[in-house]
């Protein structure tokens, strides 16, 4: 018997059908969250500091007595504030890295303040009702999650294609992240979001969205480039030219929640310029253009230890075999869209940056892929049974694997392929020195990075500026000899396969 066949039901009010999706999924996030407990991750100091100012003065400034707040809610971190607490109480200029001082004098997180916001409230109730504080983090989070579900549901007009659809986004990394003191849940969500009530014919609530998820990850305001022109293909008429079609995509529903979008991203870029004088503070301190590289593209999509390969795998193989087949031309804008949001994340100073399996930027700069999928299955009008148990294998699969290491040391996967192909795998510098000493540390050139696991072969990583590099490898008074198997990498370092072979030198 079909849901709607069932005389109990029909006995109901109308409007109680329309509710059963979102009590279910709240009443599953709720006993998810009572289950869980909050992640320190991401960066911590930072959002944990603020959501507390927020909550308890209404105001982002940092203040001695948040510090102290802080540590009674981390104590066991209590000694990563030190920095930024004696910065402050010395009145320095120039405080802890990761934060700075305003246009009068008060000090800030660099990152922008809006997902502490979002926490603040959460936080203070907690703190009212006897709640774990930190767990306001979480609940922003699975805010976020809760709305995607409501956009899945308008979407597919089905509540079974929307539960599935929320099983897919926390099966592609949303279970690794829902619960960290870190805004990449709510990016990732907020943008999946934003394009499936965009193209679900609710643009207010879409831009919106977006605008959400770029106020903490800013390439996300690629957005609004690249919403506009799926809608555009995804009811384009074959029977009208290319003006009519265009014109049809003008509507008042459509601008507004174009300008809606774009107004919530621009407070970050609008605090920054008057607090600190420049549209990205974080672009200006911890990015370098001469960092974007073929090598770190690569690594973004097939790295074995934090690529997104690492939490899309049945994903990309479902739109290879299955998902381009009726658009085509729609899965390549998602690919593209893919490219726009990373493109200008390669050139973060921290690569190999607290991922949780699958890296941060890849997690939610992967959900148009998601989308894709999503498309395909609504246009198809429902979920084939072989791609739904594909998707549980795979990305159930995926989740297990991803969260059975840190990332600081080598996937499982990773580990594989260095014991049996190490000829055939070169990561990223930063992830391949960090990863096999185990801490996060900036990569110096001047430094010879060895992985010597017991009875395999070497692999070494040494710079070509580092003219000590053979002596390092060597030993004193020998270099490398012709012959070795080196292969470029980025920024001048260069992998050596094997043992190297040596010679006196010159």
């Amino acid at each position: 018997m079909r849901p709607a066949d069932d005389p109990a039901l029909r006995r109901l009010p109308a409007g109680w059908r329309a509710w059963r999706f979102p009590l279910a999924l709240l009443a599953a996030l709720s006993i998810l969250f009572g289950l869980s407990q909050p992640i320190l991750g991401g960066d911590m100091l930072e959002y944990t500091l603020d959501t507390v100012a927020i909550a308890h003065h209404g105001t982002p400034d940092i203040r001695l007595a948040d510090i102290a707040a802080v540590r009674k809610l981390v104590p066991q971190l209590g000694w990563a504030f030190d920095p930024l607490e004696q910065d402050m109480r010395e009145g320095r200029q120039n405080v802890y890295p990761a934060f700075a001082r305003g246009r009068y004098g008060d000090v800030f997180p660099i990152h922008f303040f809006g997902y502490p916001a979002l926490a603040a409230l959460p936080l203070r109730v907690f703190e009212t009702v006897g709640i774990a504080p930190l767990k306001a983090f979480q609940a922003a989070n699975y805010a976020a999650v809760f709305v995607l579900g409501l956009a899945l549901l308008r979407f597919f007009r089905s509540a079974v294609r929307a539960g599935l659809g929320v099983l897919l986004f926390l099966g592609c990394g949303g279970m690794l992240y829902m619960n960290q003191t870190s805004p990449e849940c709510v990016s990732a969500a907020s943008l999946l979001a934003g394009l499936l009530f965009w193209l679900g014919g609710s643009p207010v609530a879409g831009g919106i969205m977006a605008g959400l998820a770029a106020q903490q990850n800013p390439t996300i305001v690629m957005f609004f480039a690249f919403a506009p022109l799926l809608k555009l293909c995804a009811d384009w008429r074959h029977d009208a030219g290319f003006k009519t079609n265009a014109k049809a995509q003008l509507t008042r529903a459509n601008v507004t929640g174009f300008a809606a979008g774009l107004a919530v991203f621009a407070l970050p870029p609008l605090f920054n310029l008057v607090q600190f004088g420049v549209p990205n503070i974080i672009a200006r301190r911890f990015s370098d253009p001469g960092l974007i590289s073929g090598t770190r593209l690569v690594s973004f999509f097939f790295d074995l230890n934090q690529g997104a390969i690492v939490a899309l795998p049945g994903v990309a193989a479902a739109l290879l075999v299955w998902g381009w087949r009726r658009n085509l031309h729609l899965t390549a804008l998602c690919l593209a869209l893919v490219l726009a949001l990373i493109l200008p994340a390669l050139a973060v100073l921290n690569w190999n940056s607290g991922a949780a399996g699958v890296m941060r930027y890849a997690f939610w700069a992967g959900m148009p892929l998601v989308f894709a999928l999503l498309l395909r299955v609504r246009m198809h009008g429902r979920w084939p049974p072989l791609l739904a148990l594909w998707l549980v294998l795979t990305q159930g699969g995926a989740m297990l694997n991803a969260g059975s290491y840190t990332y600081v040391e080598f996937s499982p996967l990773a580990r594989f392929v260095l014991a049996h192909a190490p000829d055939h795998y070169h990561p990223e510098p930063e992830i391949f020195a960090e990863r096999m000493a185990h801490n996060d540390d900036y990569i110096q050139p001047d430094k010879v990075y060895v992985y010597r696991p017991a009875g395999l072969p070497a692999k070494a990583l040494f710079n070509a500026a580092n003219k000590n590099a053979g002596a390092q490898l060597c030993g004193p008074g020998r270099t490398l000899a012709s012959g070795n198997r080196i292969v470029e990498s980025a920024q001048g370092w260069r992998y050596l396969d094997g043992d190297p072979l040596c010679m006196p030198a010159p």
